[in-house]
């Protein structure tokens, strides 16, 4: 490989564009601080973007040939990404079936949260395998265009690429930092690679003041300047702040949040963690639960088909200890009233008229006939029963009230059963099991925002494998586990207690949204637990051993929530008043409203949401993109080596067409000799060829003219024969010859020369 200079000149200006390009695709690795929490993603696909150009270099120096150098640095780069985060997995460094297992396992996973997931993601669980390969691929496109195909620009195109997709997914943060380390790099790439294909001057790398003692300090110079001014008016142009073209934090975020069975919680925590969503006036405090999910078919915990009862007054025994409620609705949609467990008295009223509310039994929910809305006030009174560590130790939980409670989907993991088994060794009854998991939980895992949502089978596995989460992992993950030892279980949805403010009433935020799981008991009913770190029930301490937590961070401007130091006027807990006229700071016609689950048909009939499919259109347009962009790629490479042609000199330029159609004529079944002239190949081509004799012939000469002309004296500028210049002849006799050869080719040897041919 050389460049028109000696070797020397040849390998320095290899090295400074391969130094310059890293640099480059280190920044687009750095752009991944808009996706990932943390700093730990850096180092890992900081390594990748290192060994990926330098591996290239050192083949290229070598002087294998690109279709072994790119494989090979490709599946080399795999396999980094695979030690990376699969080491554990591997034997001896060589990837085995269980290394294969958990990458289709977390890609998987990936796969099935990709629409939902909100930034910043956690790096692992199939999202670093996901970044790593972006990497890969961006690097050793960029890399090809570069070194083997004669590009500049264009090698910024796979990294750029990559950049925009994720600045259009991802959070704020570090934008315009990242923004400007990309420009500036992208700047420097495009000068190294001028300056390596440049062969028409010998510039050295020297200590006195020549042309590469300029355009270094030039490069730099001209970076640092664009970068600057990027980094100062890009921040300031029109539209600069505003939202990502695509903003995939929760698909139903806004001001209005409904509660349902495929509740998005996590977007709720992050999205909308200050916006006051009701506010309860409560003789104690309490878990506010708003629905609970019995039925896991392996991909979520959701509602059963049941039938809902019209309730008016008492509708239940109210044995235990009291909790009286008035709850007011402010941004709260759907249908289910959240309330302390498990209700027993309910009323409601919207502008000024009685709701007649619903109950699911089977899961204690109580339902709205219509979407609530801003304003609505509900009375409950609800019922607890005094537990104790005795009482729940001598109960058994062998007949829940139906057997959707221990229902498990076939293809549940086994590592699930294996684990709570082992956890709950020894323990002497079914209360000492289910503690030893929520000790468990609470002891060796983490809570994190940074994961994504679910709890079908894959999360569950993913979960178990990581240990870390949130709630809803939390809660599912010890449900299921619970089943796995015949234990009755459901997953509660709803919200910790909230702020108490000096009035007397709970401001129950965004951030507040919760899930627990609850355990059935003989003769008592359901009782919940806290698995999850960092959160607790007031009142459960005694049996659960476990104070009362929620999330206490401090509060920031609600984002178009009521006006924090309005409160409602204090009532009687055990009266219902009409609700005031207004709410302050909310204006019911301009709250949202989303789709809530279908819990009333019409027919006094249930219907649970439909659960959540695989993204198949998602999947057919990766695969479709992926396709299109590997057909396109020996075109462009061929375009964008056609135009390099033009900036080299006279006798190259020939030389460059002489050597096209010389291979399009081998291609087409012509044998000639290596040692053969010009003339010769084009008597030789002439009777295997017929057709191909005349340009062939006419290239041939002009060959010959540009190989022993004196130097200077073929001007490929002047007017030529057939083309506008006599370069441009000798195009267009190559490319006469090219067709003639393609059109001898069966349909087969025409797409692979297509794949294998990219001159």
């Amino acid at each position: 490989m050389t460049y028109g200079g000696d070797a020397q000149v040849s390998f320095r200006r290899d090295l400074v564009a391969t130094a310059a390009l890293t640099s480059y695709t280190f920044a687009v690795a750095f752009g991944f601080v808009r996706v990932f929490s943390g700093w730990e993603f850096l180092i890992d696909l900081g390594v990748i973007a290192v060994v990926g150009h330098g591996v290239s270099f050192l083949l290229r120096r070598a002087r294998v040939n690109g279709w072994l150098a790119i494989p090979f640095t490709t599946l080399l780069l795999l396999w980094v990404l695979i030690a990376q985060q699969y080491a554990d997995t591997m034997d001896w460094l060589v990837p085995t079936a269980s290394t294969w297992d958990q990458i289709d396992l977390e890609v998987g996973l990936v796969r099935d949260q990709f629409q939902t997931a909100v930034a910043p993601v956690l790096y692992g669980a199939g999202w670093a395998t996901l970044a790593g390969f972006a990497l890969i691929l961006a690097i050793v496109m960029s890399d090809s265009f570069a070194f083997r195909a004669d590009a500049r620009g264009e090698a910024l195109v796979p990294g750029g690429v990559l950049f925009v997709f994720i600045a259009a997914l991802s959070s704020p943060r570090l934008r315009i930092v990242s923004t400007v380390l990309l420009l500036a790099s992208g700047v420097i790439v495009v000068i190294a690679l001028r300056w390596m294909h440049d062969r028409r001057r010998r510039v050295q790398l020297s200590a006195g003041r020549g042309p590469a003692a300029m355009a270094i300090p030039t490069a730099f110079a001209t970076a640092v300047a664009i970068a600057v001014l990027a980094g100062f008016v890009g921040p300031r142009l029109p539209g600069a702040q505003a939202e990502p073209l695509y903003k995939t934090r929760g698909r139903s975020g806004g001001v209005t949040s409904v509660i349902s069975p495929l509740v998005d919680i996590r977007s709720r925590l992050t999205n909308q963690s200050e916006v006051e969503l009701f506010r309860v006036n409560a003789t104690a405090p309490s878990y506010w639960r708003a629905t609970t999910l019995p039925v896991f078919d392996g991909q979520t915990f959701q509602l059963p088909t049941r039938a809902l009862e019209r309730v008016e007054g008492d509708f239940g025994a109210g044995l235990g200890t009291q909790i009286r409620q008035q709850i007011q609705v402010l941004a709260l949609g759907g249908k289910l009233v959240p309330a302390a467990a498990d209700p027993f008295q309910a009323e409601g009223f919207s502008a000024g008229r009685p709701i007649e509310l619903r109950l699911n039994r089977d899961t204690s929910t109580l339902v709205a006939p219509d979407e609530i809305t801003a304003g609505d006030l509900f009375s409950v009174v609800s019922s607890t029963p005094q537990l104790t560590p005795e009482v729940l130790r001598n109960a058994t939980s062998s007949t829940p009230p139906d057997s959707i409670f221990l229902d498990l989907p076939d293809d549940l993991p086994d590592v699930v059963a294996d684990l709570a088994a082992d956890v709950t060794d020894g323990a002497g009854s079914e209360y000492d099991a289910v503690v030893a998991l929520q000790n468990w939980f609470r002891a060796d895992f983490r809570y994190s925002l940074d994961v994504q949502r679910g709890h079908g089978s894959k999360a569950i596995e993913s979960f178990l494998t990581e240990r870390v989460g949130y709630c809803e992992q939390f809660a599912a993950t010890f449900a299921a586990m619970a089943r796995t030892l015949d234990i009755p279980s459901r997953v509660a949805v709803g919200f910790t207690p909230g702020v108490l403010n000096a009035d007397g009433w709970y401001r129950v935020l965004g951030k507040n949204a919760h899930a627990w799981p609850e355990i059935w008991f003989d003769d008592i009913g359901w009782v919940a637990f806290e698995p999850t770190p960092g959160r607790g029930e007031p009142g459960a301490e005694v049996y659960t051993n476990v104070r009362p937590q929620q999330d206490e961070s401090p509060q920031g401007t609600p984002g178009g929530a009521v006006d924090p130091n309005a409160a409602p006027t204090p009532t009687s807990p055990a009266t219902v008043v009409p609700p005031p006229a207004s709410v302050p700071g909310v204006n019911p016609g301009d709250v949202p409203q989303f789709d809530a689950p279908n819990l009333d048909s019409g027919n006094g009939t249930g219907t649970a949401p439909e659960p959540n499919g695989p993204n198949a259109p998602l999947i057919l347009l990766i695969i479709s993109l992926v396709l299109a962009l590997v057909s396109a790629l020996p075109w462009l490479v061929t375009s964008i080596r056609s135009r390099s042609y033009r900036t080299l000199n006279g006798a190259e330029r020939v030389q460059m067409a002489w050597a096209r159609a010389r291979s399009a004529a081998e291609q087409a079944g012509v044998r000639a000799l290596p040692s053969m002239t010009a003339k010769e190949w084009a008597r030789t081509t002439a009777a295997q060829l017929p057709v191909a004799a005349r340009p062939m012939r006419s290239l041939a000469d002009m060959v010959d003219l540009a190989t022993y002309a004196p130097p200077g004296s073929v001007d490929l500028d002047q007017k030529g024969a057939v083309g506008s210049t006599v370069g441009h002849d000798c195009e267009l006799w190559s490319d006469q010859v090219t067709r003639i050869a393609v059109d001898m080719l069966t349909p087969w040897q025409r797409v692979r020369r297509y794949f294998t041919t990219w001159r």
